[in-house]
């Protein structure tokens, strides 16, 4: 009876258990989808009806709630299809879509505060050929103002952007074979 007080035995007996506990419980307690699975979670829906308020400006009824739905699981069964036949290798706009999506969140995460006056007086006076007229003169900073400040906000995200690429570079290596020298 000594084998009892060894740790090993109780990990595997608690193992087990928790085991025999959602074999009983059935999949009411996690549910995970097998390949052929999609499961509509409530969190899922959610998601849905906050995207189709934000794009038609209303709360979808049931029906169109159910259109959403079905609309997803359209998608998900094509995207599941397309990776099986290995559509989301090797193809370029796929590459980018994903390559934006990493941008976006990356600049996202970053706060970037609002600029002060003075901030975006500079950002005028050092980048002029962004705000000059169509006649090739200088508007004055008041009148240029709001398109100072998405020029200035625009040049904020990139470097967040940058940033975080460079911070994401560092863990790899290129290694290009038509050279024998590594990139890095």
């Amino acid at each position: 009876m000594k084998f009892l007080r060894e740790p090993l035995v109780h990990f595997l007996l608690i193992g087990a258990a928790l085991f025999g506990l959602f074999a009983w419980r059935g999949s009411a307690v996690a549910p995970v989808a097998r390949n052929d699975q999609i499961i509509i979670t409530l969190g899922l829906i959610d998601n849905l009806r906050t995207s189709f308020e934000r794009s038609d400006g209303h709360v979808p009824d049931a029906k169109e709630l159910e259109q959403a739905v079905e609309i997803y699981v359209h998608e998900e069964i094509l995207n599941r299809e397309a990776r099986s036949l290995g559509f989301d290798r090797d193809d370029t706009i796929v590459r980018r879509r994903l390559a934006q999506r990493m941008d976006f969140i990356a600049t996202d995460e970053m706060k970037i505060v609002s600029p002060t006056d003075d901030e975006l007086r500079a950002f005028f006076q050092k980048n002029p050929n962004l705000f000059k007229n169509a006649d090739g003169t200088m508007p004055d900073f008041a009148a240029a103002k709001e398109g100072v400040q998405r020029a200035w906000l625009a040049e904020q995200q990139q470097k967040a952007a940058d940033t975080a690429y460079e911070i994401l570079r560092a863990h790899y290596t290129v290694i290009r074979q038509d050279q024998s020298a590594q990139i890095k």
